[in-house]
């Protein structure tokens, strides 16, 4: 005599696995997006905690302002302190030109929103003689990609890591 599953074992099995993958399946999607989102947090992150204090400490070097607008030459490239993720459309930011606002921040990258899932925009606060520069993240509502240099004022967002304000 042979053993082998029925057709309703068979059938069992096949709606079990249905069952599961649907449960599972949105959960995997999600993954991805938000590993782009933490990405963008940790970068964020590096800005505030070491590309901010060195180009601080340089622009006090040279005219004490603590300014952004002091900076020449290649100093006032971002990709020259810090690798640009790969989620932005842009592979590099002119922090002279960009980030010149000591009281209102402005966007300086622009995720593409193909590759990190949602619209998200990295915007600086310029520094000052007593502060340095600030970055903040932005997950962008709607689907309008900022332009770089708009203010965060026009920009409706919510802030989700270091300084937006």
């Amino acid at each position: 005599m042979k053993k082998a599953f029925t057709m309703i074992e068979l059938i069992f099995v096949i709606v079990i696995l249905g069952i599961l993958a649907a449960v599972a399946l949105p959960k995997f999607l999600g993954v991805a997006n938000q590993a782009h989102e933490s990405n963008l947090k940790s970068f964020t992150g590096t800005l505030n905690r070491s590309v901010g204090p060195t180009v601080w400490s340089k622009a006090i070097s040279i005219n004490g302002t603590g300014s952004v607008t002091a900076l020449t030459g290649s100093d006032q490239n971002l990709s020259t302190y810090v690798d640009i993720p790969k989620e932005f459309t842009q592979r590099d930011a002119n922090l002279t030109s960009d980030c010149n606002d000591s009281t209102t921040p402005h966007v300086i990258l622009t995720a593409n929103k193909n590759v990190a899932g949602n619209t998200y925009a990295v915007v600086c606060k310029d520094g000052n003689s007593a502060n340095s520069l600030k970055f903040g993240l932005i997950k962008v509502n709607g689907n309008t990609e900022p332009s770089v240099g708009t203010a965060v004022t026009s920009v409706q967002g919510d802030c989700i890591a270091g300084e937006c304000q």
